[in-house]
């Protein structure tokens, strides 16, 4: 399944940021600790590391999940990190600050489950996927994982970042959306089709995906899912009754109850909005 990797709307910051030279780049980690703690790219690697299936999607992504992509990440745990420091009982947020200039911030008890990432797929990072390494934080969207990643301060208080200066949720998790990943809106079929898309629900488990054929009853299809900060991918076959065009519908429902049902905006939250495609059945 095909879709855009993005972990956050493109910043025009990329143009202006020189490649970095791992040889000179170093992580910090401090603020409300007692020891800050400052890391090569070398030490990084030297860490024992993880291994994370994580769905990446941009907050601005519309129903059709185009802004949307998964991965294997490999990194060090930010549990392991935080094992190396005393952290204040006063540290609440943990702000995060990029070499591009990109700065964000989330609870601080989001920060263990998350990965500072120096590979994807089996690969070393490149320099658009935030080389040396970057964060990935399941269950949030992607501008709260910032690439590039220099440091992070744990703090009492929360910094404001790019995206939530403009308006965007504070908190950046994840809403329940599903797609249609083929075939494609108004695309020309024949015989029995093969419908198959994903739906996510961020750090929330799938329990149910549904499509509707022209409004039409709700009908449950097969979907498997690795794990909660990781898509479910869906599929069925279905045989047109006559040849014409057809509204196609999906839905998901996630492990609190919650399904999507119709529309739904986009800012400031994110989009649970049903995705709708109309396939032209030729017999």
């Amino acid at each position: 399944m095909k879709a855009m990797l993005s972990n956050h709307l493109f910043r025009q910051q990329i143009h202006q940021l020189m490649p970095i030279n791992a040889a000179y780049w170093s992580f910090t980690l401090r603020g409300l600790v007692d020891l800050p703690l400052f890391l090569s790219y070398n030490d990084i690697l030297a860490f024992p590391s993880v291994e994370m299936p994580c769905t990446i999607g941009c907050i601005g992504s519309p129903a059709d999940a185009s802004l949307m992509s998964s991965a294997i990440w490999h990194g060090v745990s930010f549990q392991t990190l935080l094992d190396e420091v005393t952290v204040h009982t006063t540290a609440r947020y943990a702000n995060f600050y990029a070499a591009d200039g990109y700065a964000t911030s989330f609870s601080i008890d989001k920060l263990p489950g998350a990965v500072l990432a120096y590979s994807i797929n089996g690969e070393r990072l490149s320099q658009e996927h935030g080389f040396p390494a970057r964060l990935i934080v399941p269950g949030l969207y992607g501008y709260k994982m910032p690439k590039w990643i220099q440091r992070v301060e744990l703090a009492a208080d929360p910094i404001i970042g790019l995206w939530e200066q403009r308006g965007w949720s504070a908190v950046g998790e994840v809403q329940t959306t599903s797609a249609i990943f083929s075939p494609r809106h108004l695309e020309t079929v024949s015989g029995t089709i093969i419908f198959s898309g994903i739906a996510y629900a961020g750090n929330r488990a799938i329990t149910n995906v549904e499509i509707s054929i022209d409004e039409g009853n709700w009908m449950p299809v097969p979907f498997q899912q690795e794990n909660a900060g990781h898509w479910a991918q869906w599929s069925i076959d279905w045989t047109p009754y006559t040849p014409g065009d057809y509204e196609v519908s999906v839905r998901a429902t996630d492990d609190t109850g919650f399904t999507q049902s119709g529309n739904s905006p986009v800012f400031p939250n994110g989009s649970t909005a049903i995705h709708n495609i109309i396939v032209r059945a030729i017999g």
